[in-house]
């Protein structure tokens, strides 16, 4: 079975990944874009997620304490010697590949209509005013911000400088799923996410990463199997509910 080769970011609640946009939306807080107007998440920001979220899960499991500074390297760190390599999280091949296509061949101001067009496509635009120490509004402290709708599924590619070893995948795996949060207003209900490792074409990448996470030696739970039942009854027993004897 081939290892996994990216890591799949899925929004459970509108978030806000700040940045630049293609051509600027008008909001006060932005949401990050590629040149084509679709949102992204950029590379160093989910690495520092996940580096953070593992630190987290070595507290509990020190045994994966050296298995993170392998895989991470150093907090805020960029070393070369660092084992893992994770790339922009980027909406599908196949939607970049159908924008890519959609803006070729067109001028400006066209080009930047469509690409706004796109970025609105993926966003909703969030109100807020500052609230003062009284508890009441700030006069002239409305902002607007840009925050990507949530379903939004965006994917990363994975590469390792050295070969993995089994605990440097339980690492990443568990620092996947302790990773639940990205982005900015966290402490208001956004940037929810759901992080899983996936294989090529992956029906079904939680339980891969489950199954990476998994400490060495355990099986997973399996559920009891349901008993044998005739006409709604279990065998041996009559319709009253007495026992049957068979000669």
């Amino acid at each position: 079975m081939s290892e996994p080769d990216r890591i799949v970011v899925r929004l459970a609640s509108p978030a806000l990944f700040v940045g630049a946009s293609a051509d600027g939306t008008g909001a006060d807080t932005d949401v990050v874009t590629d040149a084509h107007g679709l949102p992204h998440l950029p590379r160093h920001r989910l690495a520092a997620r996940l580096r953070a979220a593992a630190v987290g899960a070595a507290t509990v499991a020190p045994d994966l304490a050296e298995a993170v500074r392998r895989v991470f390297g150093r907090e805020r760190s960029h070393d070369a010697d660092r084992a893992l390599r994770v790339g922009h999280a980027r909406p599908a091949d196949s939607v970049r590949a159908a924008v890519a296509h959609a803006l070729a061949g067109r001028g400006e101001p066209a080009r930047a209509t469509l690409r706004r067009a796109v970025t609105d496509a993926h966003t909703t635009l969030e109100s807020g005013v500052e609230i003062g120490p009284d508890g009441a509004p700030e006069p002239g402290r409305l902002r607007t911000h840009r925050a990507l709708l949530p379903g939004l599924v965006l994917t990363a590619p994975l590469t390792w400088s050295v070969p993995p070893r089994a605990v440097d995948w339980r690492c990443l795996a568990r620092a996947c799923l302790a990773t639940d949060q990205i982005g900015l207003r966290s402490t208001r209900g956004r940037g929810r996410v759901d992080v899983y490792l996936a294989r090529p074409d992956d029906p079904d990448p939680r339980a891969t990463t489950l199954a990476l996470a998994r400490p060495p030696g355990r099986r997973p739970r399996q559920e009891a199997p349901e008993r044998a039942t005739t006409h709604g009854r279990e065998p041996g027993l009559s319709s009253s509910g007495r026992e049957v004897t068979r000669s």
